[in-house]
């Protein structure tokens, strides 16, 4: 032995351990496959499986299913197709249409999700049929509780990699830029349906998915990494070669934008969401792995110099640690460094990182390198928080991270408010902003309930523009949507405040909304009161600050119906009581010329269950199918025998 070379890796040790595991095919009763065989690289194999998942709802067989990476978990659970598998929030799910189930995984533990996954996959999918092993842990499978939790960490950070196109100024494109919007708010024009389809009201920031989809309980999964996906949908329906459309595809060697274009009908207006996809945030920014080499003859060349300028810039940002490892000749003896740029050193210079740490300037190293005493390469590497202890920060539209909620509220900017409220997680004291891809002058406030308030010094000119929030040497969030415009809030802008606030259950912010001005009898854009919607979901405190307020419990929603017919038909026992003693009529007819009474006489069917399913998809207070059946028949017992009204208006 000459010499002993000492191998450190800073890589988390269960983090390792994990990915050891997840690797390894001795956790399979055949000892002939792991979980890497169908996930390679923590990817997928693009195949359909049939494996022990339950069979949903109305059907008579298990279904096929296709695999789905392992990229990018935190954060999105429950996890597969069907919304089972990690569920820390319950709702319905492709084997349960009709009724709530409860979670099988903790909220507050992101690792019992990814817990519940690896122990459902060794109890079944890993495991030979005949195969009786348990664990140290009396669990089916060859796997110890340890190797079990090490696997877990591992799954929940396996990030994406950095995003394919993004540009090395770490700035958006035009076209991605006009794919965010048609993505989230402008939606596609699909002939076949009355209005635009909003991707993004399923697909939601941050990591576009979400979960309890009404009709089907399936999760909506993420198009982060569909420029690698080639097949589409749960079962692959559109991957089908006697198509002739899909042949023709399949031939010119299944271009993954040429199959998720069939996701829109191939219409060509929508085709700049494919840049969105490209280009949207994994966490990292555009500069990481850059590189540019300086020698005599790339010191003239424009692309070197102006992306070595991108680099320096995105360093001094934060955004990335430049570092450059080359050669210098001094005194006619060459010798190798490694020098890092320091935004603060003499206006911006190269530091030697060892030794006796030298500064050198840009100019200095041109000069050097046009003399051919210096060559070197420079490259964009990230921060050193980076790992498993530091995941992806996320800022989505204030709510829920899970829900499907309707159309996402993004924040619009003025001189009179230049700050935005969030929601958010991973972040930490003192996180950058950024806005449009560069650092700028702004403070992050962090709140309860992962709420996070982000304030700008300066605002962009009018128009759309996306924020980042990232921590200090770590990484950055997804790409999110703001506006800024000094026109006059008009009276809708807040009535939809007033829905978003009573939607996520929020009473301060609806009284801060109502102190502010906001009509509290103003129909939203739905044609409905805030009495209305507050019924529906369920917010009887929010009812009764609404009435303190001067909201009228006899006022009628466009459609005729009023606050009563919503608490009726969603069972909402208190809350109909309260607008009963505030004068409300359970006489009073619709447009339809129904009653509140009536929303309750009708039999129970399939399809009144199924009406109430289509409600569960819009309400973030959902009502058990069980329990709403033996409540209709109470509701109307209720309501013809309802209490003599104590005031009227």
């Amino acid at each position: 032995m000459v010499r002993t070379i000492p191998l450190e890796d800073p890589t988390h040790r269960e983090f390792k351990a994990g990915r050891i595991a997840f690797n390894s095919a001795d956790f399979s009763s055949t000892k002939s496959f792991s979980c890497a065989s169908c996930h390679p690289d923590g990817h997928s194999d693009q195949l359909l499986w049939v494996l022990k998942t339950p069979i949903v709802t109305g059907g008579t067989q298990i279904m096929p299913r296709s695999t789905m990476p392992v990229r990018g978990l935190r954060d999105t659970a429950p996890f597969h197709w069907d919304g089972i598998p990690g569920d820390p929030y319950g709702g319905i799910n492709s084997a349960s249409l009709d009724k709530s189930v409860k979670p099988n995984s903790e909220l507050n533990d992101p690792l019992s999700a990814p817990r519940h996954l690896v122990d459902a996959g060794l109890a079944s999918t890993m495991k030979l049929g005949g195969d009786d092993s348990l664990n140290d842990e009396g669990k089916p499978g060859l796997m110890t509780g340890g190797e079990r939790d090490a696997l877990s960490k591992f799954l929940l950070g396996v990030t994406y990699p950095p995003a394919q196109r993004r540009a090395y100024d770490n700035e958006l494109s035009a076209r991605a830029e006009e794919g965010f919007e048609l993505f989230h708010i402008l939606g596609d024009n699909d002939p076949s349906k009355r209005k635009p389809n909003v991707c993004g009201d399923c697909h939601r920031m941050p990591f576009l998915v979400s979960t309890n989809t009404p009709g089907s309980g399936m999760e909506a999964p993420t198009w982060r990494g569909a420029y690698d996906r080639f097949l589409i949908l749960p079962q692959g329906r559109l991957n089908i070669i006697d198509f002739p459309f899909y042949r023709r595809v399949a031939e010119e060697g299944i271009p993954e934008r040429a199959i998720w274009k069939f996701s829109w009908g191939g219409r060509s207006r929508f085709d700049p969401v494919w840049d969105m996809v490209l280009e949207g945030s994994t966490g990292f920014s555009g500069s990481l792995g850059r590189q540019v080499t300086l020698n005599s003859s790339t010191t003239e060349d424009p692309l070197s110099t102006d992306l070595l300028s991108a680099l320096e810039l995105s360093a001094a940002e934060g955004g990335v640690v430049l570092q450059a490892e080359g050669l210098l000749i001094e005194e006619g003896k060459g010798r190798a460094i490694i020098l890092q740029y320091d935004s603060t050193a003499k206006g911006g210079s190269y530091v030697e990182t060892t030794g006796q740490r030298k500064v050198f300037s840009r100019d200095d190293l041109f000069a050097l390198a046009n003399e051919n005493r210096f060559v070197g390469t420079f490259t964009g590497r990230h921060g050193k928080n980076a790992d498993y202890d530091n995941p992806q920060p996320g800022i989505w539209a204030q709510g829920p991270i899970e829900k499907q909620r309707g159309a996402q509220k993004f924040p619009v900017l003025s001189k009179q408010n230049k700050t935005m409220v969030v929601s958010g997680r991973h972040l930490k004291e003192g996180a950058s902003v950024i806005v449009n891809g560069r650092k700028t002058q702004g403070s992050v406030k962090l709140g309860d309930n992962e709420r996070v308030e982000i304030e700008l010094a300066s605002l962009p000119p009018e128009g759309m523009h996306f924020v980042q929030l990232q921590n200090r040497d770590g990484l950055f969030s997804n790409d999110f949507i703001f506006h800024v415009s000094d026109k006059k809030v008009d009276p809708q802008q807040l009535r939809g405040k007033i829905e978003v606030a009573i939607y996520t259950g929020n009473l301060s912010e609806l009284k801060r909304l109502v102190e502010s001005g906001a009509d509290v009898n103003a129909l939203s854009k739905d044609a409905d009161l805030p009495l209305s919607s507050a019924a529906f979901h369920g917010r009887l405190e929010h009812v009764r600050f609404l009435l303190q307020k001067g909201a009228v419990a006899t006022a009628r929603n466009r459609d005729g119906g009023t606050p009563l017919h919503v608490a009726a038909l969603m069972g909402r026992f208190e809350i109909a009581k309260l607008l009963l003693s505030e004068g409300a009529k359970a006489g009073v007819r619709n447009k339809k010329g129904e009653s509140s009474i009536d929303t309750v006489s009708g039999e129970w069917s399939d399809g009144v269950a199924g009406f109430y399913r289509f409600l569960n998809g819009l309400t973030s207070n959902k009502v058990d199918l069980q329990e709403i059946r033996k409540a209709r028949p109470r509701m109307h017992k209720l309501l013809k025998d309802r209490p003599k009204a104590t005031r009227s208006r």
